[in-house]
């Protein structure tokens, strides 16, 4: 049954925080992503990590911190083009909500022809301390289209 899917980035955020200049294989161990329709990764990084979503329905993007007096901020989510994926989304940038916490939503377009497609896309986001200094870093999962 379609509906709308709400995909959770898991930050160990005073971990993360605390680097300086942390590579990409460093910002992906401090990383964990979960959604409520059952996405995997069969390796375990956030970049093998693929949700299934739905056509003509809802995609919400949270970022949830792991240590106390830190928050996590979905800044924007990017469609990266490569030659076997397609934007799910009618703009090629979706920009979060702002602030602190804020998270990142939009529909999937109504588009039969998406089916079987993966959508190759980077979730750009913030770690906030407990004052109000902000560091921004990016991973790059998938979505597909549920049958």
């Amino acid at each position: 049954m379609a509906k709308s899917v709400v995909i959770t980035l898991t930050v160990q955020t005073a971990n993360l925080y605390g680097m300086n200049a942390p590579s990409q294989s460093q910002i992906d161990g401090c990383c964990t992503l979960s959604d409520d329709n059952s996405g995997s990764s069969s390796n375990g990084t956030p970049e093998d990590f693929k949700s299934y979503v739905f056509i003509n329905n809802n995609v919400k993007w949270v970022g949830v911190s792991r240590d106390s007096g830190y928050s996590v901020a979905i800044n924007s989510i990017d469609y990266e083009s490569k030659s076997n994926d397609v934007n799910f989304f009618d703009s090629p940038t979706i920009y979060g909500s702002g602030g602190r916490s804020g998270n990142a939503s939009a529909n999937v377009k109504n588009d039969p022809s998406l089916l079987g497609k993966l959508d190759i896309y980077n979730i750009n986001f913030s770690v906030y301390d407990s004052g109000n200094s902000s560091k921004t870093f990016s991973i790059d999962p998938k979505l597909a289209i549920n049958p």
